[in-house]
């Protein structure tokens, strides 16, 4: 079928005319992994993925088996890789204790809360001081979309981070330092959310 679709010129023309005008019309473009997974990492920086198809990429889950990750980090530990994945907006359940004040300060710099066990002599928070492991940032809006809660959003991958510096314990207040910046379409909320949130 799409080799006779594509024998048909008038449609190839067709074709080539509507990705002109969707290539326009994309919010962020995908670059190439900025991290130093960069030539065996198979996602995309600033591309919009599943947890499952994270986990898969850490090398967490696999055919057989398949991450029990249930919190905000998800760690490989063989190659020394942590993904922290952030919703801006918390949809938080009756009676829920956590408060993760995550948030983009700026287009380079990005607030980030541990986990509530987690202070600067922990095992947690001296690979974050020490920096002994790849990080990477995952984000999005919130977990459902506003007006169709049965279905989630995906996270948008913004790369390797790196520390610019650190407060508290239990949880740790950290600031990373983006390698890259943040795509308009996620500052703008990422960003915005801090003033009214």
């Amino acid at each position: 079928m799409f080799d006779d679709l594509s024998n048909d010129q008038e449609f190839a023309e067709e074709i080539s005319q509507i990705m002109h005008i969707l290539i326009s019309k994309c919010k962020v473009l995908e670059e190439c992994d900025n991290s130093v997974l960069r030539n065996s990492f198979p996602l995309m920086l600033h591309a919009q993925y599943t947890k499952d198809e994270i986990f898969v990429a850490l090398h967490t889950s696999t055919l057989e088996k398949k991450s029990t990750c249930r919190e905000g980090v998800e760690r490989n530990k063989a190659m020394k890789i942590e993904a922290m994945f952030v919703d801006i907006i918390k949809d938080r359940e009756a009676g829920s204790n956590t408060n993760y004040n995550d948030y983009a300060i700026s287009n380079d710099l990005f607030h980030w809360e541990t986990q509530n066990k987690v202070s600067p002599e922990s095992p947690a928070g001296l690979n974050y001081i020490n920096q002994t492991q790849t990080m990477l940032l995952f984000v999005r809006q919130q977990q459902t979309f506003p007006d169709d809660s049965t279905r989630t959003m995906g996270y948008v991958y913004l790369g390797q981070v790196f520390l610019k510096s650190y407060s508290g314990s239990k949880p740790m207040q950290i600031i990373w330092k983006l390698k890259d910046p943040i795509p308009a379409s996620v500052s703008e909320y990422a960003i915005s959310w801090r003033s009214v949130g």
